[in-house]
């Protein structure tokens, strides 16, 4: 299929004329009245295009293409409505009521729409995409619901396509903005490209997030520890499968091959996205930051104004090895001073350190039982400073959340300091001081490089 079957063959001429400003802009107002009106009458269009463009008309040249009595800004305003309808973007025809309407075509609609985007791009937060798709798939998990189950998974699949596809979209923008970076000849001109649109549109929208509120290593491991309970027990996939059975029929190992791709895609891609795509564009990211910082460098000291000369000149005479010749000639065009200054730092100076003196050895006595008790006692003490009853009850809290009752297994375990707490959770769940009972199960599974009993936790009623 060809792309003018769908569009006619004029449509982007406008786009490619002298006055191509002034057209781009009339499709705005377009767009805008679009966006307001389900049916748009010509004269408030052209009332729209009068006072939206009233400066861009009058500066126009459009002598050559006006027809007669298309004179002053309402005659040039009509004229663009008609051109619009003569190379397609628009309709424009009367109705039951003998008004004249403006209708849109779809395919001019999306393209004006994608024109817009480009003229105002407002990068999406990429926090929507990390954050939607683990609190839905939290809050179907916990319902049990097959139809929210369902819909989660929808959903995460779709904001991970979107997050990859947005990532994709920095890395391409950020060697964009290093091209245009080649064509700056003013320091100026490379601080404002640098700060006003690079910091706002890729650093704060995009880069930002993904480390602090955004960061992908703060929700994979959620994500995927709910997906792959999805997956491995079947009770899960078994409930979406006969949901979607019920909904739109089908064949059954079809379906379950579908939910099973969903969801080792989406754990695959955040297993891999760190590596594949957020290091890529931290790379870059760093490149282009070290590349705007040397051609500010660069123009500051190329630079042949009185500025440029001056900071040359100073440059030379701070020097070590510029000679008192240098400085007499120089003294000669203009006075030198030195000059001095005090500040918060002056009056400090740093502590030197002094090396450590050799002392004599520990020596342990034969009959140490009384050592060794000492060395328990103080272990104890920084165990439990390190890892007391408050911060087990908390850490039983969070897996707990709402919940009653709740099972992990080692899939819920990322790090050698959950997995710590998890062992003296355990171990202190007969203290009067735990909010907690546990029951341990028989089945265990290594995951994420530990090996645990599944654990049952059960919040204890307060008496």
């Amino acid at each position: 299929m060809s792309l003018y079957d769908e569009i006619p063959e004029g449509l982007f001429s406008i786009l490619a004329s002298k006055n191509k400003g002034l057209y781009s802009k009339a499709l705005f107002v377009v767009f805008e009245a679009f966006n307001c009106k389900l049916k748009i009458r010509k004269d408030e269009l052209v009332s729209m295009l009068e006072s939206r463009l009233e400066d861009d008309i009058y500066s126009a040249d459009l002598d050559d293409e006006l027809d007669e009595g298309e004179v002053g800004l309402s005659g040039k305003a009509h004229f663009l409505v008609r051109k619009l309808r003569d190379t397609g973007w628009i309709l424009v025809g009367y109705e039951e009521d003998f008004v004249e309407y403006v209708d849109v075509p779809s395919y001019s609609y999306k393209i004006i729409q994608t024109l817009v985007e480009v003229a105002n791009p407002t990068k999406k937060e990429n926090f929507a995409y990390v954050y939607s798709t683990v609190s839905s798939l939290k809050n179907a998990n916990e319902s049990g619901e097959p139809r929210e189950m369902v819909a989660a998974l929808n959903n995460g699949e779709e904001r991970t396509k979107q997050l990859v596809d947005s990532l994709k979209m920095v890395y391409n923008d950020i060697k964009r903005y290093n091209q245009m970076l080649v064509e700056k000849i003013k320091v100026n001109d490379v601080l404002r490209e640098h700060y006003e649109k690079y910091q706002e549109e890729i650093v704060e929208k995009i880069l930002a997030p993904l480390k602090i509120k955004n960061s992908v290593p703060k929700y994979k491991g959620n994500i995927r520890s709910i997906l792959n309970e999805w997956l491995y027990f079947e009770n899960a996939l078994e409930k979406m499968t006969e949901y979607l059975l019920n909904q739109q029929g089908g064949d059954r190992e079809q379906i379950q091959s579908d939910l099973r791709e969903k969801i080792q895609y989406i754990v695959s891609t955040y297993e891999s996205l760190e590596h594949d795509y957020i290091a890529p564009v931290d790379i870059r990211n760093r490149r282009y930051t070290r590349s705007t910082s040397l051609k500010i460098d660069y123009l500051i000291n190329a630079d042949q104004t009185v500025k440029g000369n001056l900071i040359y000149i100073l440059r030379s005479l701070s020097d070590k090895q510029a000679t008192d010749r240098k400085i007499e000639i120089v003294n000669e065009l203009c006075e030198l001073y030195e000059l001095s200054f005090i500040d918060e730092d002056a009056l400090y100076q740093r502590k030197k350190g002094k090396p450590r003196e050799k002392c004599s050895e520990l020596v342990i006595p034969e009959d140490h039982n009384e050592f060794i008790e000492k060395a328990k006692v103080s272990a104890a003490r920084l165990l439990n400073k390190r890892y007391g009853m408050e911060r087990i009850n908390n850490f039983v809290a969070d897996l707990l959340g709402e919940n009653e009752s709740i099972s992990i297994g080692s899939e819920r375990i990322t790090d050698d300091e959950n997995f710590v707490l998890a062992l003296l959770s355990v171990a202190h769940s007969k203290s009067k001081l735990s909010e907690y009972n546990v029951e341990i199960a028989e089945d265990s599974r290594a995951a994420n490089g530990y090996e645990i009993p599944r654990i049952i936790y059960t919040r204890r009623k307060k008496k």
